[in-house]
């Protein structure tokens, strides 16, 4: 909800942006990225309503995604630690064992408990 740890007032824009990074990372942990996690990902920039330019460092990024370490730096909190992990989960289908081995390392470089992450896991494959 708004104004909780998980959407600070203020924060919103660099926040999607963050998650926008973490499923733009986690869709291309297997080399690149399909058309199922292609639509997930144009889905949220057009939600963002963002300028050509921001549009542009989206693009760049497509080209040359975070690191799992450059996100796990990002993630100052549980909360968004937690965030990061769900949009990376929600992004793929962790159908290639190089999305599977993203996302443990992923969840260990965040320092999310094991049980936490299969938990976000199940919600995310039930939702």
């Amino acid at each position: 909800p708004h104004g909780t740890a998980f959407l600070p007032g203020g924060e919103e824009d660099a926040r999607a942006r963050l998650m926008l990074s973490a499923m733009i990372s986690a869709a291309k942990a297997d080399g690149y990225i399909d058309a199922e996690e292609e639509r997930a990902i144009f889905g949220k920039i057009d939600e963002m309503d963002l300028e050509a330019d921001e549009k542009g460092l989206v693009m760049d990024e497509l080209r040359r995604p975070k690191s799992v370490d450059d996100l796990a730096r990002e993630a100052r909190t549980p909360e968004i630690a937690m965030e990061i992990y769900t949009a990376s989960v929600l992004a793929i289908d962790a159908d290639h064992p190089a999305e599977r081995a993203y996302l443990d390392l992923l969840a260990a470089r965040l320092g999310l408990p094991a049980d936490l992450a299969a938990e976000i896991r199940r919600t995310a494959e039930a939702g």
